[in-house]
């Protein structure tokens, strides 16, 4: 009797398991505007999240894409998009370069509407960029793509006239910041949100750092949720630095931050399942 009691509680654990999100993560570690941020910060800032603690414990798989991987839609960056599109499951692709490769989002604004990070966005996933101007342009191949310019923001963010050019940007951390992000501290953001665009729009701002209606970092979450979730698009530390002048450079550890302290808190995430599942078969295990 003890062990059929113990075969039936391990059955239900296991379907319960297999309920579980299974969320995945995705960096994109191209080639870099090296005017914004260089090749090394990129390796190590990619280092630095997947390191930070908490973090592996939101995927069930991380995978990181570079030079190579990213040309046109039918690329392995491209195909692993689409795989995550309307899976039913929240997941999150960081463009750690700063950089828009044509796997996301064909340049100069070759499809406006219906690009893959569009189409990703919209079915409740999670965009994250730092460094430079979010979906500008690529650099893949280490050579310039023609600019999609302003209007690769405004046609993912379906918002007409969208910018992020350069304003004061001298930014401070608000209490949002210092509560999900420990290490932000005030620097200057050449590509902060004009948060001032987003009133009437499709779109709800989370700031946490700001000078007036200037702010970075922010993420901008969708009013309209999708089959995997809401959809959230984060641009962090936008500013021209190759090399972050402080020792720890925060667009590595901010981002991981951002993600344990917020994302898992705000998005759809099971955390720990594989740990959950050992602790819980212990306890089954220590009652029979």
């Amino acid at each position: 009797m003890r062990n059929f009691v113990t075969f039936l509680a391990l059955f239900c654990l296991l379907a319960t398991v297999q309920l579980v999100t299974a969320n995945d993560m995705a960096h994109y570690s191209g080639p870099t505007n090296p005017g914004w941020i260089a090749g090394g910060a990129v390796a190590a800032n990619v280092k630095a999240i997947d390191g930070f603690k908490g973090v592996k414990a939101m995927f069930n798989k991380i995978e990181d894409f570079g030079d190579g991987d990213e040309e046109g839609e039918k690329s392995p960056l491209g195909e692993w998009l689409k795989a995550h599109t309307g899976n039913g499951q929240q997941d999150v692709i960081i463009t750690d370069s700063g950089t828009c490769p044509s796997a996301m989002y064909p340049f100069p604004n070759k499809k406006p509407d219906g690009s893959l990070i569009e189409l990703f966005v919209e079915a409740g996933n999670v965009h994250i960029n730092v460094a430079d101007w979010i979906y500008y342009m690529s650099y893949e191949g280490g050579v310039r793509s023609p600019n999609n310019g302003p209007s690769g923001a405004a046609n993912v963010f379906d918002i007409k006239g969208l910018s992020f050019g350069a304003r004061t940007g001298n930014i401070k951390p608000t209490k949002l910041g210092k509560k999900y992000i420990p290490s932000i501290k005030e620097f200057h953001s050449d590509r902060p949100f004009h948060t001032e665009q987003f009133k009437g729009s499709d779109w709800d701002l989370v700031i946490f750092g700001e000078d007036g209606a200037d702010a970075d970092p922010a993420v901008a979450i969708s009013k309209t949720p999708g089959k995997d979730g809401t959809g959230m698009i984060a641009a962090m530390w936008q500013a021209a630095k190759p090399k972050w002048p402080e020792k720890v450079d925060i667009r590595g550890i901010g981002v991981a931050e951002f993600m344990v302290n917020w994302l898992q808190e705000n998005g759809t995430f099971d955390v720990d399942a594989k740990h959950k599942m050992t602790t819980t078969w212990a306890r089954i295990k220590g009652t029979n």
